[in-house]
């Protein structure tokens, strides 16, 4: 005769609730999953416009765009679940039945606070060792649908480093003829010393390579002054296509770079003098962003039983009024975080010490 196991009433009521979070947990990651794809199909039309692209290319870049859409969705969905499960267990009678067994209503949230662990730890995985990868590989499906499209994003005053170390400037991109206006190229020796300086009121692509027009050229002596008389050119073809593109590359991905990764770019950055308030705070935001699954319980769980008396929709209407809130809480932090008015920790965890202060309130105060 097989034996069977005896499961304790509040192992049970365990299983129940998570069987009860697996449908909402999804619905709520799936639309806005969809929500967040749906920007970035927005975004990749746009680029694209009047151009004929494969569908499959375009899938791709669909595809590898949607790690990143399933780590910031995580939250949501276990909000949504919490939310609408910890309503209907009170509207039903269910949780009034738990706690008449002499059972604590922080005893019951345990599974709840199980899964918001859980969708911590998930988004932070996907996030860290998922998204850096599929980035890469949805950047390079964008620049082969692009190949053939306008290169360049309509933007003034830009500077950015290839990596053989040379720096450009240029003062107007214009997307519509694929011209550059008053472009620097300076280009140092390995002690850090400026050795040329080439300057062009503009260039323009002829194929794929770029050609300066209108330039002079100007040479440094190992004592920065100028070497011999500045050497005037009409045309002169410049390797600027990989810096441009790796320019766009590092436009796109520094939301999707790892913690890791965006850590050692701010360090490379302040050992070269440069301000890397930028990435710091971008930075603190991987960390704090997937601990918002659990905070997000917190929260949900007791204020969806409290007024689970007003209706059916009740977890629905409050997973919208949290998200809402936190996220304006966050928006504010990170503007102010990226203009330096805020240390980056600060910036970026400033929603979650105000929500887990409250969800930590409310979950004190019940019995």
């Amino acid at each position: 005769m097989t034996p069977y196991r005896v499961l304790s009433p509040m192992r049970i009521v365990d299983r129940y609730l998570l069987r009860l979070l697996v449908l909402p947990v999804l619905l709520g990651l799936s639309v806005f999953v969809v929500i967040l794809m749906s920007e970035a199909a927005i975004d990749l039309g746009q680029a694209l416009v009047g151009s004929t692209v494969p569908v499959s290319l375009i899938a791709q870049y669909l595809l590898y765009s949607l790690p990143r859409a399933v780590s910031w969705s995580l939250p949501v969905g276990v909000l949504v679940g919490v939310a609408m499960v910890s309503t209907a267990i009170t509207r039903n009678g269910e949780a009034t039945a738990v706690r008449a067994s002499g059972t604590s209503l922080r005893r019951l949230w345990v599974p709840f606070i199980a899964v918001g662990v859980l969708g911590s730890v998930a988004s932070f995985c996907i996030e860290e060792y998922v998204v850096p990868g599929a980035n890469q590989r949805s950047t390079r499906a964008f620049l082969q649908m692009t190949n053939s499209q306008p290169v360049l994003r309509p933007r003034n005053d830009q500077a950015f480093r290839d990596k053989d170390g040379r720096i450009f400037y240029v003062g107007h991109m214009d997307e519509k003829t694929n011209r550059l206006d008053d472009v620097l190229v300076m280009s140092n020796a390995e002690d850090g010393q400026l050795r040329t300086l080439t300057a062009a009121k503009w260039a323009e692509l002829r194929g794929k390579s770029w050609v300066l027009c209108e330039g002079v050229v100007l040479t440094f002596g190992p004592d920065g002054a100028p070497v011999g008389k500045p050497q005037r050119f009409a045309t002169q073809e410049v390797s600027l296509w990989a810096a441009l593109q790796d320019y766009y590359l590092d436009q796109r991905s520094e939301f999707e770079m790892s913690a890791r990764e965006l850590e050692q770019a701010s360090v490379v950055l302040e050992t070269g003098g440069i301000d890397a308030q930028r990435l710091k705070v971008r930075m603190q935001f991987k960390y704090s962003i997937p601990l918002a699954c659990l905070i997000f319980v917190l929260v949900a769980a007791p204020l969806g039983m409290r007024y689970a008396h007003l209706g059916s929709f009740v977890g629905i209407v409050l997973s919208i009024l949290i998200v809402f809130l936190y996220n304006g809480v966050r928006s504010w932090g990170l503007a102010f975080g990226l203009v330096g008015d805020l240390p980056p920790a600060v910036a970026a965890w400033a929603q979650n010490v105000i929500f887990g202060g409250w969800g930590l309130y409310l979950v004190l105060r019940a019995r």
